[in-house]
């Protein structure tokens, strides 16, 4: 493992292509930058680099804690965390010997957060600000120089079978695949994370105050080992067996190792009560708590299912589950009514998402109550999410078997 410097050894540079140093750093906080209030929501941690003397500001006073962060200034900041000499010459036609970053994007580029691939015709851009999929992929990098097995947990999520990512460009689009393993490793760890209305915004820009916390998170990530993290468990479980159910809670499976979920992952159940049609279960996410603020801590994925209006489990007997669900009709018509005399087991459900905000934002697919059945035509197969709650008292035991006799099985001892 590379020897990696603390937080104090991070620096901020002020300026947007050449920085600017104030000549007094005895005094240095977020309280001495006239535009990093009290009342911002990055003070804290504008206030705890600043404090230990590693924020350099404008001539001004200020901050600017609402600048896009370039190319040049990220390199600077990662190249600081790393207490290594290695240089690799580079021959981008606009970093000259004289530029102020130089060395930093020499360092990037030995190191491998930073990849002379990824720039067209032989150009960095050194002033051009950071997107955010930008920012993830060299997080990701160094994540990756410090402990090799980011590596491995990257190109898991990135080529799971049943990768599943709780942002909403995951359904809507935004995201290509050959990120989900760099964008995985930033959500699983904390280090970067969605906004309320679920994006990720990869396209977005990133400011000078939003980098100082990713910085101080990042460098906290460094710290431990890729399994301190529950939500990257969570994420690399559902990518490799389709459900987050051993990371996320005390169930187990039961029986033989071949009883596990993606066992039945996508093969025909027959409702076979009154042959409505034929379902298959495709994920299944577990959320532990009754509350939504319990929930949001318990599972990286809750907040792409629980909203504000929906009923949680109402108390610890029972843990709310959210089943990706397919269906291939054999009616003309299928009604609630069909659907629900037909099922013969637990895991299929007739329960869309309750809350309507998460549907939208996450850009799910899910059974509405309002417009029941308008998803089914006979004989083509959809998919979507129903949510309801399981059982979660000792000694529970259940499963769900397929028309070929493949089988999963959970319970809790």
């Amino acid at each position: 493992m590379k020897k990696i410097k603390g937080l104090s050894k991070i620096a901020l540079v002020a300026g947007l292509s050449i920085p600017i140093l104030l000549g007094n750093h005895g005094s240095a906080s977020a309280a001495a930058f006239k535009d990093v209030n009290s009342n911002h929501w990055a003070y804290q941690n504008v206030e705890k680099v600043a404090s230990q003397k590693l924020v350099t500001g404008y001539q001004d006073g200020t901050f600017k804690p609402s600048n896009n962060v370039t190319r040049a200034e990220f390199a600077t900041f990662l190249s600081r965390m790393f207490d290594r000499n290695d240089r690799k010459n580079e021959l981008f036609t606009d970093v000259p010997d004289t530029h102020w970053a130089k060395d930093a994007i020499e360092e990037g580029l030995a190191l491998g957060f930073i990849q002379e691939s990824d720039f067209n015709n032989g150009k960095f851009e050194p002033n051009k600000a950071m997107t955010r999929q930008e920012i993830a992929k060299w997080l990701a990098n160094g994540l990756k120089v410090t402990n090799g097995e980011y590596d491995t947990i990257a190109n898991e999520i990135q080529n799971g079978k049943y990768t599943l990512l709780p942002v909403a460009e995951y359904y809507k689009g935004g995201l290509s695949k050959s990120e989900y393993g760099n964008v995985g490793l930033m959500l699983g760890t904390g280090i970067m994370s969605g906004f309320e209305d679920g994006s990720f915004k990869t396209s977005g820009n990133t400011t000078r105050a939003e980098v100082a916390t990713i910085l101080i998170r990042f460098n906290e990530a460094m710290k431990k080992k890729p399994t301190d993290f529950k939500g990257l468990n969570e994420l690399v479980e559902v990518a490799t067996t389709g459900t987050n159910m051993l990371a996320a809670t005390k169930y187990t499976y039961w029986g033989i190792d071949a009883n596990n979920f993606s066992n039945v992952i996508g093969k025909p159940h027959t409702f076979s009560r009154n042959n409505a049609g034929v379902g298959t279960l495709e994920r299944m996410i577990f959320v532990e708590g009754t509350t939504q603020e319990e929930a949001l801590k318990n599972s990286i994925y809750a907040k792409m299912f629980i909203g504000k209006n929906t009923r949680l489990a109402p108390d610890k007997d029972l843990i709310n589950m959210y089943v990706e669900t397919g269906f291939t009709s054999n009616l003309d018509k299928t009604t609630i009514e069909a659907y629900t005399n037909g099922i013969v087991n637990s895991f299929t459900v007739n329960t869309g998402i309750q809350d309507k905000s998460v549907v939208k934002n996450y850009g799910l697919t899910s059974l509405d109550y309002e417009n029941w059945g308008v998803l089914f035509k006979k004989g083509q197969k959809v998919k979507f999410w129903t949510e309801s709650w399981l059982d979660y008292t000792k000694g529970y035991h259940n499963g769900f078997t397929t028309d070929d006799n493949s089988e999963f099985t959970l319970q809790l001892k």
